[in-house]
């Protein structure tokens, strides 16, 4: 279950990919540390498990057409590891598919200053328990105000901490964006 939280933390969170080299980490304006405040499966009957309950027994793999829900209050980071000022929340909706735990997932940045940046991925939450910190793209597909036209991708990793059992699940947003002109 713990995989699925990631996802933001979709969050979406298979679909693991190396670091991107032309991630823009030197502006700091595209570079977001989040923090999971609000999480949720529905089940396709309607059954629905938050943060608050005990969610679906590990086992069990969630029915095609399960919904998963994950909000995120977003700070600027100027070191990618020390949250500042809330500056807007993300909202990650994802869909489970029919191949057994793939997640297509759309993703909203909505910043305090009324820009959006808006994205998609897909998610394999069946790959193997990664060694690493989980990690992916997501491809950016457009936005509003400053980030109006904007393409490119943004890319997620967890950064929460392994060794606090009841830290709340933390990542990394980093994104490289191109803006029409």
């Amino acid at each position: 279950m713990r995989r699925i939280a990631v996802l933001s933390a979709l969050v979406l969170t298979g679909g693991l990919v190396g670091p991107s080299s032309a991630l823009a980490a030197e502006d700091n304006e595209n570079r977001w540390i989040a923090v999971e405040d609000h999480f949720a499966i529905v089940l396709p009957d309607g059954t629905t498990f938050t943060e608050d309950e005990e969610g679906m027994p590990e086992e069990e793999l969630p029915p095609v057409g399960s919904r998963l829900f994950i909000s995120e209050v977003l700070h600027e980071t100027e070191d990618g590891e020390t949250a500042g000022s809330e500056v807007g929340r993300s909202h990650i909706e994802c869909t489970a598919q029919a191949a057994e735990l793939i997640f297509s997932c759309d993703a909203t940045f909505a910043f305090d200053s009324g820009s959006q940046l808006h994205g998609t991925v897909v998610v394999d939450f069946g790959a193997e328990e990664p060694t690493e910190a989980f990690q992916l793209d997501i491809a950016v597909t457009g936005g509003s105000g400053d980030f109006f036209g904007a393409t490119g991708v943004v890319n997620l990793l967890d950064i929460t901490d392994v060794d606090d059992p009841d830290a709340a699940t933390t990542t990394l947003y980093e994104a490289d964006i191109h803006l029409a002109e």
